[in-house]
């Protein structure tokens, strides 16, 4: 990670004012704890997460997340301490969602302008975030179906039997100069019994 600035005045006004409102050292994606990727296992997007439901109604809002069950991306979003202004909020009480304070198109021109004067790891994590669409990429793999470990796709039937019929063809090409031989010694197909007439 590059250095980050800290001389504030050379920022622009937008950049301030965001920084006066969410202070880098409450809300910084720097100081948020996060989960360590696990040693020698890949990133995996299906780890298993808390389940939601609980026996009772009334305890479902004072409950706590368990967050070491998060995955690696979502662990960088989560600030147990702080809400973050870049994310929606569950409303326990009503059961409504409130919107987050800046929108996907405010974060993504935040990040832009923080990555020009590089002081994006001060801004808050969020879905717009460099570090966030990373960890996002490397736990979906690639986005074609079938390029994963242990992933295969269906396909056309002649895609599938392509493989069975390529090596026949190799084989009848081997065997071919013999074929010739044999056909030409039967008299060009007179008493020609390997295959039936058209």
């Amino acid at each position: 990670m590059a250095s980050v600035s800290t001389n504030v005045g050379m920022l622009p006004t937008r950049l301030r004012n965001f920084f006066a409102r969410y202070p880098p050292q409450i809300y910084s994606s720097l100081v948020v704890p996060r989960q360590p990727a696990p040693e020698g296992e890949p990133v995996s997007a299906n780890q298993t997460l808390p389940s939601p439901y609980t026996p009772d109604r009334e305890v479902k809002g004072t409950v706590k997340e368990d967050t070491a069950a998060y995955s690696v991306s979502k662990s960088i979003l989560h600030n147990p301490k702080f809400r973050n202004p870049f994310l929606p909020r569950k409303v326990f009480t009503t059961g409504k969602w409130q919107g987050p304070r800046y929108g996907l198109r405010q974060q993504a021109d935040l990040v832009k302008l923080a990555k020009e004067y590089n002081v994006e790891a001060l801004l808050p994590p969020g879905p717009k975030s460099t570090e966030y669409k990373e960890a996002r990429l490397a736990e979906r793999g690639l986005r074609i179906k079938g390029t994963g470990i242990g992933q295969k796709v269906k396909g056309h039937k002649w895609e599938r039997t392509m493989e069975a019929r390529l090596e026949d063809r190799r084989k009848a090409m081997t065997e071919m100069p013999e074929l010739i031989r044999l056909w030409k010694q039967r008299g060009h197909g007179r008493g020609w019994r390997q295959w039936p007439k058209r």
